[in-house]
């Protein structure tokens, strides 16, 4: 990402999805193919509004913005340009053109964040007792463990790292299914 003051806030460039990259986002594979056509390295934030997890015999796909995906910006403009009309998943970026111009339209950081919540709170009504998740927010932020309980809003889950074994109260909304997978 381009260098840019820490006290900058990030905004957020929109891609609009071809239905190919509908299909693309909902298997998963969006967030990589974004990566590898933009050159981004794993710090340079992408979020793509599409969940897609496998539980025993269910296969719940969740989304809060159907057929729209972000990219941070802090790349030159014409990146973000040119990968819509090398793309057959990518079908618009946002942005006005005039005057021989694009000027590329984006979105405050706040407005995916409040994306990201929107979508934890839909996953969180699908945590059930003896799922494996990854805690995606708070101090537990990268572990796993097991869920052993439930209340409306809070699971109870185990975590179990190589000295310790402990169980933790952490908010539905933090936690996201690993699924059959793990």
């Amino acid at each position: 990402m381009a260098d840019r003051d820490q006290r900058d806030e990030i905004t957020w460039v929109v891609y609009e999805l071809t239905h190919a990259g509908e299909r693309l986002a909902s298997d998963g594979e969006l967030e990589g193919y974004l990566r590898r056509a933009l050159k981004l390295d794993a710090s340079h934030p992408v979020f793509v509004p599409y969940l897609t997890f496998q539980y025993g015999s269910r296969c719940s796909v969740f989304n809060v913005m159907e057929g729209y995906c972000f990219v941070a910006s802090g790349l030159d403009d014409r990146a973000y340009v040119a990968v819509v009309s090398e793309s057959p998943y990518l079908r618009n970026v946002l942005s006005t053109k005039g005057r021989g111009t694009i000027t590329l339209m984006t979105v405050p950081h706040s407005s995916v964040i409040e994306l990201q919540t929107r979508m934890g709170e839909m996953v969180a009504v699908e945590i059930e007792a003896g799922m494996v998740v990854e805690i995606v927010r708070g101090q537990y932020q990268g572990l796993e463990g097991q869920v052993v309980s439930l209340t409306a809003e809070m699971a109870h889950v185990l975590i179990e790292l190589r000295t310790l074994r402990t169980i933790r109260t952490i908010p539905r909304f933090a936690l996201l299914p690993r699924g059959d997978d793990v």
